[in-house]
């Protein structure tokens, strides 16, 4: 009974880096698409995200599943949202964070999944 508790809770981690993912690829996507592509994705990591720092000017409303993420992500502390930004939307770029180290960088990721999945 506890092993399958164990395998639900990984699968649903599996689920969520990967929705994670699709989240970060479009906000990647959408940064070299609104005129960031003579600067790096990563340019600005110091700044937590934010949905309404992507949007530029122009209308832009993205879908529903990336909307949901981005309302959950908004309600987490600025050191997990970092954290996510840097995993999911720059691949990993955590030095350029201001975390201290990897193993710093990993405490907040882990606790913003953890918090993502409810846990």
């Amino acid at each position: 009974m506890q092993h399958e508790a164990q395998s639900d809770a990984l699968m649903n981690i599996k689920t969520l880096r990967k929705e994670l993912k699709v989240w970060g690829r479009y906000w990647a996507q959408q940064e070299q698409g609104q005129g960031y592509s003579s600067r790096s994705a990563c340019d600005r990591l110091k700044e937590p995200f934010t949905p309404s720092s992507c949007g530029g000017s122009r209308e832009h409303i993205p879908p529903d599943h990336i909307n949901l993420y981005d309302m959950k992500v908004y309600t987490l502390a600025i050191d997990c949202r970092r954290a996510l930004r840097g995993q999911y939307i720059c691949n990993g770029q955590w030095q350029l964070l201001g975390f201290d180290n990897n193993k710093t960088f990993l405490f907040w990721l882990r606790r913003a999944e953890i918090a993502l999945i409810g846990g």
